[in-house]
């Protein structure tokens, strides 16, 4: 349970980040921007739950235990929300949106380096597969961007 409490409490920071975007975005009156950030958050954040609940799958805790480590990972999403939501000025807007960038880069820079790694056939970071991966997010980024208004 130690495990995946540190898993869930790194994550809740990372979801902090990406919370303060959300509320930038709809202070800043990017409605449209928001609704796509919220969306891509949460596809991306749908798979967060397996890395959180992989360390106890043998021990089977009770219910509240995956209640309580959802909330620790999922609850700084909504407080970055409302905090990012405050953020009237643009100088404030755009911090929280830079903070915002930065949980994802820090996303890009830790799956680049797992890629890096050698997974016994050669680097993974060129494989068709990940290179077909890339293509398609850079792809569906384009094709949200055309359907938000600036």
């Amino acid at each position: 349970l130690a495990l995946a409490t540190f898993i869930a409490l790194g994550i809740g920071l990372h979801n902090l980040g990406e919370g303060l975007a959300i509320g930038a975005a709809f202070a800043a009156g990017a409605a449209g921007l928001g609704t796509f950030l919220v969306l891509g958050f949460m596809l991306h954040n749908i798979t967060e739950g397996i890395g959180i609940s992989a360390p106890m799958l043998k021990k089977r805790p009770p219910l509240w235990a995956f209640v309580g480590l959802a909330l620790l990972a999922g609850g700084p999403a909504v407080v970055g929300l409302w905090i990012g939501s405050l953020a009237y000025a643009p100088q404030w807007s755009a911090l929280a949106l830079a903070v915002g960038a930065g949980a994802i880069l820090q996303v890009i820079v830790e799956v680049t380096a797992y890629l890096m790694r050698s997974d016994g056939r050669g680097p993974a970071l060129t494989a068709p597969a990940t290179m077909a991966g890339l293509a398609a997010g850079v792809s569906f980024m384009y094709v949200t961007a055309m359907l938000v208004k600036v």
